[in-house]
């Protein structure tokens, strides 16, 4: 059994106020600070911002502006801001797409090569600039995680830039800066926290250490979501450790059918990743309990059922319940019905063979298909 993580992780609610102390830290001079421009009106960002470019007057400043997922043609853009006045660490404040220009910049910083050279998983690559992440989303994971999700415009996929040396060297979390995002999004988040922790759950490549996190994850998740008091910040601690849990269990096992769904429509329709991921998470669900898993049954404590396939039934219809409750829709508002789901089932599955056998039954094309139909 192997179990890595390797970021040093500070959660606390104002604690984004003392960044500049967290960053002088690492033995930092002259950081590059990213940050989303969703955050941008809000005047407690402001506050965090003014005080850590008071500390560091020489800081140089980015505000990511770019609409969904970064691209690597916007990465490379990016690299080459900074380039022209070079920073010794980078600082990336904002929701995952912006986390993770941080970590593609910081890798870029110390290798001068094309950003699309590095794509996948590359190796002989020289240490990237040490990265603090600071995010303003709580789902994603983004801010603990060595992935880097970027969009190859050519090829219509989302490929990433996917190193080990892309840990960031610090992740302060602040429910405070998530307070003035729009619920929608907030939501989305928090359902992609829902998803990691599943697909982690139940992985074919899990291990005792990774369930302990999968279980927290969606522990501390789902019933902050059913609590539905999002605007409390004890609400958004859960949903910060949560998005942490979940992520640190993907990572020390694998992904699942919901991920590679998500990941399909994300890029096909422009679905925001974690409400991409929300559509598929149930009916996955449904159809692994259906086909015998009854293992999801761990996942809820609270379970009154004695036996593992009523308590993994009265789950799901929790579920049921949460889905009404949160408004997550089908597939059906992005033009499929059941003339056209066998189609997407058979793209999705051509893309995405790799998720799909991670997951704890077998999922084939016609597994992919019977969920699809659930759906329109």
């Amino acid at each position: 059994m192997n179990f890595f993580l390797s970021t040093d992780l500070v959660i606390g609610v104002n604690e984004a106020l003392n960044l500049h102390q967290h960053v002088a830290q690492l033995g930092v001079k002259k950081p590059g600070i990213i940050y989303d421009t969703n955050v941008a009106g809000s005047l407690y960002f402001q506050d965090v911002l003014k005080n850590l470019t008071s500390g560091y007057v020489n800081s140089v400043v980015y505000c990511n502006e770019f609409g969904g997922e970064p691209t690597y043609a916007h990465l490379e853009n990016v690299a080459e801001f900074f380039r022209s006045n070079p920073p010794d660490a980078i600082v990336a404040i904002g929701g995952g797409s912006t986390l993770d220009l941080g970590k593609g910049v910081a890798l870029l910083m110390t290798n001068n090569v094309p950003a699309l050279s590095l794509k996948g998983f590359p190796t002989g690559v020289n240490d990237p600039l040490p990265l603090v992440t600071v995010p303003s989303l709580l789902g994603s994971g983004a801010e603990v995680s060595f992935n880097a999700v970027f969009i190859d415009e050519a090829e219509g996929r989302k490929l990433g830039i996917n190193s080990k040396k892309n840990f960031p060297k610090k992740a302060v979390i602040d429910p405070q800066l998530s307070m003035t995002a729009p619920i929608e999004s907030v939501i989305a988040s928090a359902m992609d926290s829902l998803v990691h922790c599943v697909d982690s759950f139940g992985s074919i490549k899990h291990t005792a250490l990774s369930r302990i996190f999968s279980v927290e994850g969606f522990q501390r998740t789902f019933y902050a979501l059913q609590q539905n008091q999002l605007d409390r910040a004890e609400s958004r601690l859960d949903l910060a450790i949560g998005s942490v849990c979940g992520t640190i269990a993907l990572m020390n096992s694998g992904d699942g059918p919901t991920n590679g769904f998500a990941y399909y429509l994300g890029v096909k329709h422009r679905v925001p990743h974690g409400l991409a991921g929300a559509i598929f998470l149930k009916e996955v669900m449904r159809y692994n309990h259906i086909h015998g898993y009854e293992k999801y049954a761990l996942l809820n404590p609270m379970r009154s059922s004695p036996s593992p396939k009523e308590a993994t039934a009265e789950l799901l219809e929790e579920m049921n319940e949460l889905y009404n409750q949160l408004k997550i829709p089908t597939l059906t508002p992005y033009g499929y019905g059941k003339g056209n789901a066998a189609e997407f089932a058979h793209n999705a599955s051509e893309a995405l063979k790799g998720s799909f056998s991670g997951n704890p039954v077998e999922f084939t094309e016609e597994s992919a298909r019977a969920v699809v139909f659930q759906l329109t």
